[in-house]
């Protein structure tokens, strides 16, 4: 295989912020270089693969992609007691996710990437002026120079923790399952200790008579996993597992860092996922946008310092930090309450405006005012008991 010694940017990972980052890069001009570990682009698969419709039309994304459209979901608390939450308008869909990421990885390549995949990058450093990529396919090892490198694998990764860009103190889990499920037409939301500390699951219908099961959770992942797939098949709601996805786990918070000389990080390596649900999709395309402005600028400049890919880290901050901390402040607060308080809570809802103020939040920028309406629900309650 021919690949080049040499390139402006490489671009490790061919996810949605990794592809859309070359893709922007090569459209502005630029030698860009995308390597992906696996050999399909698109697995293993690791989300429900839900944007926002924020998200579609931003990207112009096809819709030969949408499998489901999103207005409504059932929220259950943790005895079980279900209120349906409604927006008139579609707030969301879900996608075929691989599908997804080689939507994006061919918009790339017709840009003008050059892609790479069962490439497995085992070092990135910083030396003489320049990034290298130390990688090999099979047997066969490479060398590659670049002036900048961009670390898009998601969080977990050797890599990343060699960088030091994966400097976290909080993080959640994820799994989930492709399952036979019949009649399954609406999203559903699983809560309560059963869960896990601060967990949730859910049911998504996906394809015909067929399902995605998950939850995200703490610590423990796979046996509340096992726990809400048994809980599901003895209520006759769903059948067979299909497929299990691997764990994934997500850092929660604001990295300390994102940018080293030569280097910058896109994607849930640095936490561009949301805290209360850990999806990244739209976060970390609207980062790729960002970095790769930043990154033509330092090509531009011939400055390749981390003072010089700053900007980046700080624009990234100024769009999506607000929205994190907030994320942040309410799983702690979801994390503190006992199945009786979430029941009492869930009860609530049935007051007349309190399910309008849940609904009234966006599907991507919704922290701040959930998390007005938990301690809104919270201060009902306590009046509720005091009378």
């Amino acid at each position: 295989m021919d690949i080049p010694v040499s390139s402006d940017v490489v671009v490790i990972g061919a996810g949605p912020a990794g592809a859309r980052t070359a893709e922007r890069l090569a459209s502005m001009g630029y030698q860009a270089l995308l390597l992906e570990r696996e050999k399909v682009i698109g697995e293993p698969v690791h989300c429900t693969g839900v944007v926002s419709t924020e998200c579609f039309e931003r990207y112009e994304l096809p819709e030969e992609l949408i499998l489901r459209k999103i207005n409504s979901f059932v929220l259950r608390s943790p005895s079980g007691r279900a209120v349906q939450i409604k927006r008139k308008q579609t707030q969301a869909y879900v996608l075929d996710r691989v599908e997804l990421d080689q939507e994006l990885v061919n918009r790339a390549v017709s840009s003008g990437v050059s892609l790479y995949t069962e490439m497995d990058v085992r070092d990135v450093s910083w030396e003489d002026g320049k990034a290298q990529i130390s990688c090999k396919i099979g047997s066969k090892e490479y060398q590659i120079q670049s002036k900048i490198a961009v670390v898009a694998t998601g969080y977990g990764s050797p890599l990343s923790r060699k960088l030091g860009l994966s400097q976290f103190d909080s993080y959640v889990s994820g799994s989930q399952a492709i399952v036979d499920a019949k009649g399954i037409d609406e999203v559903e939301v699983f809560t309560g200790s059963s869960l896990g500390k601060g967990g949730f699951g859910w049911i998504v219908p996906w394809r015909e008579n067929k399902a995605l099961v998950g939850l995200l959770t703490r610590e423990h992942t796979v046996s509340y996993m096992h726990a809400l797939i048994n809980k599901l098949q003895d209520q006759g709601r769903i059948g067979s597992i299909l497929k299990t996805y691997r764990t994934r786990a997500i850092p929660v918070g604001i990295p300390r860092k994102s940018v080293i000389d030569g280097i910058l990080a896109v994607g849930d390596i640095v936490s561009q996922a949301k805290p209360t649900s850990g999806g990244g999709i739209h976060y970390g395309m609207m980062a790729a946008d960002l970095a790769s402005t930043t990154i033509s600028d330092a090509l531009i400049q011939g400055d390749f310092s981390a003072q010089a890919l700053m900007p980046y880290q700080e624009q990234w901050h100024a769009v999506l930090e607000h929205e994190l901390n907030q994320g942040v402040k309410l799983r702690e607060l979801i994390e503190q309450l006992p199945d009786i308080v979430i029941e009492q809570l869930h009860r609530l809802l049935l007051i007349p405006g309190a399910k309008r103020l849940l609904s009234s939040s966006t599907f991507d920028w919704h922290s701040s005012s959930l998390t007005q309406v938990l301690e809104k629900l919270q201060f009902r309650r306590r009046n509720f008991s005091n009378d």
